[in-house]
């Protein structure tokens, strides 16, 4: 009877020795199941790896320099990288007999030497001017199109070009962007 007795004590000790192997077993699958999940939402096992925060410009630098070593025959002014200059405050027109009254126009120029920019905010007040009576003169119904606000854009560029080059300037503007285009 006493062999029996330490029989059953073995037997008893075997299944709790069991049952704490898989408990912690669960546990530890239980852990690399979290740890895996986090990681995988978090992008860890993405191809590419994700862009730095600090350093938004790094992607565009490097096409950057991929598209200057594949132009780089063309002429210098060419190369250079782009300036942009906006246009404060904002242009403000009032329209007559329209169902439109009022339109806002915020712009930028952008252009490849410095000294097209120092023009640029040197004669200002005659820009301006131009640009206003240019912007009164408007069909409201074409700017409501996009063939309508380019038309435009190339209008401005123009009108911009003509006083720049009316005051002796060499340099030019390239490109004229609406940052802001409101019509109520």
């Amino acid at each position: 009877m006493a062999g029996e007795e330490q029989e059953q004590d073995e037997v008893v000790e075997e299944k709790g020795g069991s049952k704490k192997i898989i408990i912690i077993a669960g546990g530890v699958l239980a852990l690399l199941i979290i740890v895996g999940a986090t990681l995988f939402f978090t992008g860890f096992f993405d191809a590419e790896p994700a862009a730095n925060p600090d350093d938004p410009a790094k992607e565009l630098t490097d096409d950057a320099d991929d598209e200057s070593a594949e132009g780089e025959d063309a002429a210098g002014e060419e190369g250079a990288p782009p300036v942009y200059l906006a246009l404060k405050p904002p242009f403000m027109v009032n329209f007559q007999n329209t169902s439109i009254r009022v339109m806002k126009v915020s712009m930028s120029v952008m252009a490849r030497d410095e000294a097209a920019l120092d023009a640029v905010k040197l004669h200002d007040p005659v820009i301006r001017n131009n640009i206003l009576l240019l912007l009164s003169d408007q069909n409201v119904d074409a700017l409501k199109t996009t063939k309508g606000k380019t038309a435009l854009q190339t209008a401005v560029l123009d009108d911009i070009n003509k006083v720049l080059k009316e005051r002796k300037v060499k340099s030019v503007v390239e490109a004229v962007f609406f940052t802001e285009l409101v019509m109520q």
